[in-house]
């Protein structure tokens, strides 16, 4: 399969991961208490009317269509039906599992989803691929599923969802599952938070009353504070070896977080002793951006501008969001004059199988020697 002839991975597609099959996946303990409850009970979601009820609806597109809530074979038919060849999955309702106090049901769930996935749904062959979703609120857990884990084909990352993560993800507590991810050479995922949560604290965006505005900002500014905090508490220098990915923020804000941290670095670099270098001089080596929801420009000389301060054209790789409301078609990357057929092609496939560590097409991740 090929889209005008470009091959196309998709970095950033969601699951919706059924929890009442998850359910036999866990410690006895939560089976019971995970099987047949609902999603939302067990993990708050965000405020306001996210499927816009009362719309006409497009069938292809309705709730129950999300990949994962019907039939076998629905993923593959969506990947033809959007010209991808490959596909990494992070979960759907596990985006939200920063919104519960219980630090037991997140270990269980993220036990619980990768086990389903690879029992269930991960085809290297296929190019459908997942990712190890660690719970920020036990490392020390998270770093065992990385290695109970990491040796399968299908695994091509280790996950972060960000969402109310507390302390931020460049506290010295988070060091097992960036020792466990550098030690599989799997490269370190960012997926940003939802908007606004029914929990307090748990989301940048608390206050807004409408999904409109907590959308549009929570998920952006989710990953400015991750990024600030892996960069300042010296990640990439404690983590050599560590490739960093930053999901679902778009792209625009990028270029602005290098010069606005070299800037305040230059200024109070004491505080960041571990630093060896400027903050975008380690963004422009080991710092990589899904591209959803790409920013659109009427001038398209400023969404050039970004790829030039960022170094885009091997750092920004194509993602879909697929199938949530907002999602991105790799057509987008026909709607881009300046990238030439070369950096087309590194942007909807080549900068993710080198990240990622997939085989040449997209299909089956090298073998490690």
């Amino acid at each position: 399969m090929a889209l005008k002839g470009f091959k196309v991975v998709d970095t950033d597609a969601h699951y919706l991961e059924p929890i009442d099959q998850l359910a036999d996946y866990v410690d006895d303990v939560w089976k019971s208490r995970i099987k047949g409850v609902s999603p939302t009970r067990l993990l708050p979601m965000t405020l306001g009317d996210r499927m816009m009820e009362g719309r006409i609806r497009r069938e292809d597109m309705d709730y129950n269509y999300q990949i994962g809530a019907n039939k076998d074979g629905e993923i593959r038919a969506a990947m033809n039906r959007l010209n991808i060849d490959a596909s990494i999955f992070v979960p759907n309702h596990l985006i939200a599992m920063g919104h519960t106090p219980v630090r037991d049901l997140v270990v269980a769930l993220c036990n619980g989803y990768i086990d389903y996935m690879l029992d269930k749904v991960v085809d290297p062959d296929a190019g459908i691929y997942t990712m190890v979703i660690v719970p920020w609120q036990d490392p020390e857990e998270g770093a065992k599923i990385i290695d109970r884990t990491a040796h399968h084909p299908g695994v091509v990352g280790v996950c972060f969802m960000c969402s109310g993560a507390n302390p931020p993800l460049g506290d010295i507590r988070y060091d097992p599952v960036y020792q466990a991810a550098e030690r599989h050479d799997l490269p370190m995922v960012f997926h940003s938070a939802p908007g606004l949560t029914l929990v307090e604290g748990a989301s940048p965006a608390d206050g807004f009353q409408r999904l409109i505005e907590s959308h549009s900002i929570g998920f952006a500014v989710s990953n400015m504070v991750q990024l600030t905090s892996l960069l300042m508490q010296g990640i990439p220098e404690r983590y050599p070896k560590l490739k960093f990915v930053f999901q679902e923020s778009g792209l625009f804000w990028v270029p602005m977080m290098m010069y606005r941290l070299d800037e305040y670095y230059l200024k109070r670099r004491l505080e960041a002793p571990l630093l060896k270098a400027l903050p975008s001089e380690y963004m422009l080596d080991r710092f990589y951006f899904g591209s959803q929801p790409i920013e659109m420009p009427k001038q398209m000389r400023h969404l050039q501008a970004v790829f030039d301060m960022a170094n885009g054209y091997d750092h920004f790789m194509y993602a879909s969001d697929y199938p949530h409301f907002d999602y991105d078609d790799p057509s987008v990357a026909f709607r881009m004059p300046f990238l030439d057929n070369e950096a087309r092609a590194k942007f909807l496939a080549g900068n993710a199988m080198k990240i990622f560590n997939l085989r040449k097409g997209g299909v089956k991740r090298w073998e490690n020697t």
